[in-house]
């Protein structure tokens, strides 16, 4: 039930973070000025998926690990992230983000309710 909740938020995250990374490297004018909206739309989105977690307890141990670790490090990211040149705590918050995705992913997509 997790996963078929779940899923269409984490679709919309997908296409707000490609959206983001798209408009060119970190520091660049264009992601610099889209910066603010990035960070209120990941704060509100990982509130909103917190939320759809929390009314599904007792559900597999590593997919709700691994989904509050992506959760956590996107909030972190947001917190953190500011104009310009990319911090290596940025890009590790990141990387560690999208490791924790595959936790969902992964099972979501093995139990035929992915993304």
């Amino acid at each position: 039930e997790l996963c078929t909740a779940i899923g269409p938020l984490m679709a919309e995250y997908d296409r707000i973070s490609t959206t983001f990374i798209n408009l060119g490297a970190p520091g660049t004018p264009a992601r610099d000025a889209a910066l603010p909206q990035f960070i209120d739309d990941t704060t509100d989105w990982v509130g909103r998926a917190e939320a759809v977690a929390e009314q599904h307890p007792g559900v597999q141990p590593r997919l709700s690990r691994t989904l509050q670790r992506h959760l956590d490090d996107l909030w972190l990211l947001a917190n953190n992230i500011a104009p310009g040149q990319e911090q290596s705590y940025d890009k590790a918050a990141w990387i560690d983000s999208m490791v924790a995705y595959g936790g969902p992913q992964s099972i979501c997509n093995e139990l035929g309710a992915g993304w």
